[in-house]
This record gives C-alpha cells, sequence and structure tokens, in this order.
C-alpha cells in the first residue's frame, strides 16, 4: 500500500476517541450527498449493516449535510486513484476518498475511482474487526462489540500498489447457482477492493488475433498466411505473417472498427491467438531471437507488431489504450526492444512460471531481472500469473506458497506495474486462504503474508487454527520438493493435480491432511467455525474418493472421509449448492484423476 502525503482541507482536524456506539446506544448517523457515487451509498450500506451486526445498533443514512455527529462520506479529487483518508473532525468520522468516475482531461490510462467505498472498507476491518474470510454470510466474521470506539490520534490514509487488481478463477464468471449466485462472489471481491468486481473490462489482454481478421481475409491474401502452423482452424484465423505487406493497416482498421462499435470498452486485445504457429519466413526470421534457455524467441516480431498497430491506433484514436501479452514463446525481453507507444500495455504472462514454476531453482533466479527489463520496455507493465494455481478437480487443498507469494506481487510494485491479474481458486473450501491473501496483496504488496495466513485461520477455524497452519506448511514443503525436482522444460501437465501430482504429494499426505482436520474440529469453538472447517473436509471427502478410485490410497473404511459410491453420488448431489468445493459451467463432478495433460471431455 502506497504511503500517502498529507491530504489537507480547510478544516480543523482535532485528535479524538469517538465512541459511535455503547450499550446499543448512538447518536450517530451517517451522511452521503444525494448525488453521491453508487459506490459512495453502497460504502454507506456496508458502514449500516456491519456495525449493526457487530453491535446490534442500527446507524441511520441520511442525506442531511447538517446532521450530526455521522459517518460522513466524502468524495475527493484530491487524492489518489482509488486512495481515501479517515479522519475525526470533533465527534464527526470523515471518510474521504476518491471517486472520480471520468478522466478530466484525455487520458488512456484513466481508471474509476471508488476511494469512499475502500475506506469505508478500510474503516469496517480496522475499527470493527471485520473480515471477509470468503464470500457469503459463513465467510464473513464480525466480532460482537458491547462498545464500538474509534481512536485517531492523526488521520488513516490509503492508497493502493496497483492501479488495476483483478482476481480471476474464483466463480465471478460463472453462472453460479439459484442458492450460490455469482454476485456473492462480486460482493466479496468488492470487499477486497478488487478493480474487476466493478470494471470487468478496464484491461484486455485476451488471445485476440481471430477477433479482427476473418477467414476470408487469408483467402483473398494468401500472401498473409504463417509459414508455420494452421493459418484457420474452425473457421477462425489462428496465426498470420505480422510482417506481411497491408496486414497491419487491415488488422488495425478492423481494431478501430471494434473500438467505434464499443466505445465505453476501455480496453482492446491485440493479443496473438494461443500457441506457437508463428511466421518463420525471410522477413519474420529476422527477428525471431533466442531466450535464455536456448528456445526461438519471437517477441521481437511480435513487439514489432504492437508497435505498428498501436501507433496507428494512437494516432485516429486518441486516449484508447491497447493491451498486449507477452507470453509462452515471446514472454523473454529481447536485447533491444523497440520503442512502444504510450497507449500499449503490455501484460507479462509468464508461462514458466505457472503452476508453481517459481518455485524451480532456475525461474526463481532470473525472475526479478526479467521483471526488471520488462518493466523498462513498458511503463505500462501489466503482471498475470496462475502462479500459485494449478487444474484441480478433486479436491486437493492448492499449496499457499509463501515463498512464491513474498516474492513476485512486492517485485511487480518495486517496479511500478500499472495492475495485476492474478488466478485463484473456486474451490473456496479448500483454497479461500490463498484467495484472500492475494487479493489483499494487490492492494498492499508489502503484507506479511504468512502473519495473514495465521489471522485468516484463527479467525475462519478457531483455537485449533495451528493444525492447519501445519498442514499447510507440509502442503507447501511438499510442492517445494515435488518443483525442485521437475524438469524445467515447461510442460502443461506442470500445472495440473493430475496422477503424478497425486501420487508425489497428496496420497502420501492424505494421512496427515485426516489428522490434522480432526485435531482441529475437536477444537473449533463455535459452530460457525465447525460450518467452515466442515467446507474444507467436503474437499478432502472428495479427495479421498478420487485417490481410492485411483488406488492410490488404501480402500479404508475407517476414514471419516470414506463414502461407499452410493454416498458419493448423493454427497455430489448435496454439494451442487455451495461453494465447498471446485465448480466451473460444467459443474462439480469431472471424472477420474487423469494422466498427462487434461484433455477436456
Amino acid at each position: 500500500m502506497k504511503i500517502l502525503a498529507p491530504f489537507l482541507l480547510a478544516v480543523q482536524v482535532v485528535a479524538a476517541d469517538v465512541t459511535l456506539v455503547e450499550n446499543n446506544r448512538t447518536e450517530h448517523v451517517i451522511y452521503h450527498a444525494v448525488d453521491a457515487p453508487e459506490t459512495a451509498k453502497l460504502a454507506a450500506k456496508e458502514l449500516q449493516r456491519v456495525i449493526q451486526r457487530a453491535t446490534g445498533s442500527e446507524l441511520s443514512i441520511t442525506n442531511d449535510a447538517a446532521a450530526a455527529p455521522a459517518i460522513r462520506i466524502v468524495s475527493s479529487s484530491h487524492l489518489p486513484h482509488d486512495g481515501f483518508e479517515i479522519r475525526c473532525e470533533g465527534k464527526n468520522i470523515i471518510i474521504a476518498g476518491n471517486d472520480d468516475l471520468t478522466a478530466t482531461k484525455l487520458d488512456a490510462w484513466f481508471v474509476p475511482g471508488h476511494g469512499t467505498l475502500y475506506g469505508a472498507q478500510d474503516y469496517l476491518e480496522r475499527f470493527v474487526g471485520v473480515r471477509w474470510l470468503f464470500p457469503g454470510e459463513l465467510g464473513e466474521d464480525v466480532p460482537h462489540l458491547d462498545v464500538l470506539r474509534v481512536a485517531l490520534p492523526e488521520p488513516v490514509r490509503g492508497a493502493p500498489d496497483f492501479a488495476v487488481r483483478s482476481l480471476a478463477y474464483v466463480g465471478e464468471s460463472d453462472k453460479g447457482t439459484p442458492q450460490q449466485p455469482k454476485s456473492v462472489v462480486l460482493d466479496w471481491m468488492k470487499r477486497q477492493r478488487l478493480t474487476n468486481a466493478l470494471h470487468s473490462f478496464v484491461t484486455g489482454y485476451g488471445h485476440s488475433w481471430d477477433d479482427y481478421l476473418t477467414p476470408a481475409d487469408m483467402e483473398a491474401h494468401p500472401e498473409w498466411k504463417s509459414s508455420n502452423g494452421e493459418a484457420v482452424r474452425n473457421g477462425k484465423v489462428k496465426f498470420f505473417c505480422t510482417t506481411a505487406p497491408g496486414l497491419v493497416e487491415t488488422f488495425t482498421k478492423r481494431v478501430i472498427e471494434i473500438l467505434d462499435r464499443y466505445p465505453t470498452r476501455e480496453m482492446a486485445s491485440i493479443s496473438p491467438t494461443d500457441g506457437g504457429g508463428f511466421c518463420q519466413c525471410e522477413r519474420c526470421a529476422k527477428l525471431i531471437t533466442t531466450d535464455p534457455h536456448g528456445k526461438p524467441n519471437h517477441v521481437l516480431a511480435i513487439l514489432t507488431f504492437y508497435q505498428q498497430v498501436a501507433g496507428i491506433i494512437q494516432r485516429e484514436r486518441p486516449g484508447r489504450r491497447l493491451g498486449g501479452f507477452v507470453y509462452y514463446n515471446y514472454q523473454y525481453p529481447p536485447p533491444e526492444a523497440p520503442t512502444l507507444p504510450d497507449n500499449l500495455s503490455l501484460c507479462w504472462a509468464p508461462l514458466n512460471y505457472y503452476g508453481y514454476g517459481l518455485l524451480k531453482p532456475l525461474y526463481r533466479a532470473e525472475f526479478t531481472a526479467t521483471m526488471d527489463r520488462w518493466s523498462k520496455i513498458t511503463p505500462h507493465l501489466f503482471y498475470h500469473n496462475y502462479s500459485t494455481w494449478m487444474r484441480s478437480f478433486h479436491g486437493a487443498p492448492l499449496p499457499v506458497s509463501l515463498d512464491i507469494l513474498q516474492r513476485e506481487l512486492p517485485a511487480a510494485a518495486k517496479h511500478h506495474a500499472w495492475g495485476a491479474r492474478m488466478v485463484g481458486s473456486a474451490a473456496w473450501g479448500v483454497n479461500a486462504p490463498i484467495n484472500y491473501i492475494i487479493a489483499k496483496q494487490m492492494w498492499n504488496a508489502q503484507l506479511d503474508v504468512s502473519a495473514t495466513l495465521d489471522e485468516w485461520l484463527q479467525r475462519a477455524y478457531g483455537p485449533g487454527w495451528q493444525h492447519m497452519r501445519t498442514l499447510y506448511d507440509e502442503l507447501d514443503a511438499k510442492m517445494l520438493a515435488h518443483k525442485e525436482a521437475q524438469s524445467p522444460v515447461y510442460k502443461g501437465s506442470q500445472y495440473e493435480v493430475n496422477e503424478d501430482v497425486m501420487k508425489s504429494i497428496y496420497a502420501p499426505l492424505f494421512p496427515a491432511l485426516e489428522q490434522h482436520y480432526q485435531q482441529t474440529l475437536a477444537q473449533c469453538a463455535t459452530d460457525t467455525q465447525r460450518q467452515r472447517l466442515a467446507m474444507f473436509g467436503h474437499n478432502l471427502t472428495q479427495l479421498h474418493f478420487a485417490l481410492r478410485k485411483a488406488k492410490l490410497i488404501p480402500d479404508d473404511a475407517k476414514s471419516i472421509f470414506h463414502r461407499d459410491d452410493t454416498a458419493f453420488a448423493k454427497f455430489l448431489k448435496d454439494m451442487e449448492s455451495t461453494f465447498s468445493l471446485y465448480r466451473d459451467d460444467h459443474g462439480i463432478d469431472h471424472g477420474p484423476i487423469w494422466k498427462g495433460e487434461w484433455s477436456a471431455p
């Protein structure tokens, strides 16, 4: 989190303790202007709701500017983007925030601000003690308070380390269920101050070449086809020669058509198709270099293409921004890079580091220097990684990997990355701590991740939390050993919880997982703690069944997680309305443990 200079208004700021609620009584109200932004109004409702849960007292919401004493929600453009300040003025508590929704001048990099909402959330975490552990009412941990007193000897100020903060694959774009709609996930994301909870199109880096060129273009211009790989597959353009005469102009024309069709879309992607079919004709071959691991590197060809397209867009549509991946066989920076237009952001998506790849010694050693080089090539670096994610369908709790968390987002913030998009997990029952910590880190990259994990476990599971900490530490150690022994040569199967990973990590560790679970359960002090731990247990039930069916563990009916086929089928049906297990648009049952690389049915 950025440390802010003092925010000064022409008011006398009095350092004082303010009592908001005592013995179910309050004289305070919550004020916002009639024309306040919607997120400022949401801030008022969140303050009202959580304070009432904590104290039993409801503070009314008013638009009367003369009402006092009050928690006053005030928008101010003097604060940094998404920034806030909390201070006392007599008995009034002021929550000021930057809520600028539109740019005052042409600015391709403007992002709407919601500082009052984030200030209100900071207030509730800091002074009321709420923690939003995971989506839904069960995930909201609110302490009971007989007295709510706010001590503010000096103002509290905050602003994010990244202008754009996105967490993906946590259920935010799935269909959801009537019992657990995706709006519940989005509400949690708002409370974690994540940009993509409010602005899903604020960035655009997805594989997009087939959005602009058509098979008819390839037929009309066979000279545009890539010399390597398919030009068209399943009716979509896949690859083309980026140096072919006339191609850049046609491609850019189509990008402009999309920008004009969607004038409110904040960003358009010009990223290549996923895969490796880049052209190697005589012109393109001159742009192919070698990456640090001796493999062909197409990055110079891609950056040159980006430069040309973005240059035309900057001239023809000033103020519109573009995004482009640097990824796969163009993930390493070239020795010399072209100068890029200011309307272009590069999204570094280091494929080698996916699926805990940053635990491999070779990649750990190169990470910071590679980040530094990319930050010098683009002033609008965006960091995107699946670093603590693996494709996992069978209830395996993923390691938190404090080693990676302490390494990557702090480095991105140090190198002034414009934003970050990290991949979480929709298996909230076991992977909520990862989602929570990453979300917090995108606001404050210097977060003490170990202490945050401890607090999450204590708040979620109560007195027996240290057994769960031991469980996650053992998972971390197992994954570290697995990755250090793995070849540094990238394979898609290396970021999947497949048979190899199940044999190496989860089958030998399962007895310890069950023991830690039972020890924690024995010490849970409340029904709420037991219910949260049960969500973890749901995943261990799924994992036990999958391991047993794959004959990776004995068919031990004594395990508390054992289910026969009939009982397991009923269990899965019962889980359909919960956040416990991994789910996507195909549901929660993805078949047995697989070998090698996952192939969707």
